[in-house]
C-alpha cells in the first residue's frame, strides 16, 4: 500500500519496498505515468466498471489468493477510506485473551 501521508510503501510483503517512494521510482525509471493500487481494489473496480457488477452503484469484492483482502467500489471508483484500508476486513488485529482468563 502507498501511504497517503508520505507517498512511500507501507505494510508490503516485499519488505525491501517499505519506506521507498515506489511510485516515483517506477515513474522516473520508465519515463511513463504509473499507477499503483491494492490488488483487491483493482479487482473491485474492474468488476464494477466492466465486469459482473457493471452498472451497480456499490460493490464489495473479496480477493482470495496468497492472502485475503477486499475492496469497496462506489460509482465505479475505489473507496479507500481515511486510512487507505476501506474494505480490508482481514487486516484487523485481534486482541487475544491471556491464558489465565
Amino acid at each position: 500500500m502507498i501511504s497517503l501521508v508520505s507517498d512511500s510503501v507501507k505494510n508490503a510483503n516485499s519488505a525491501w519496498t517499505n519506506g521507498r517512494p515506489l511510485l516515483q521510482d517506477l515513474t522516473d525509471s520508465m519515463g511513463l505515468e504509473v499507477r499503483i493500487a491494492n490488488d483487491a481494489n483493482c479487482l473491485t473496480v474492474s468488476e464494477a466498471v466492466d465486469g459482473f457488477a457493471k452498472g451497480d452503484d456499490m460493490l464489495f469484492a473479496v480477493n482470495l489468493d496468497t492472502g485475503a483482502g477486499a475492496g469497496v467500489a462506489i460509482n465505479g471508483k475505489a473507496h479507500i477510506g481515511r486510512n487507505g484500508v476501506a474494505g480490508e476486513w482481514v487486516s484487523n488485529p485481534l486482541q487475544w485473551l491471556d491464558q489465565d482468563e
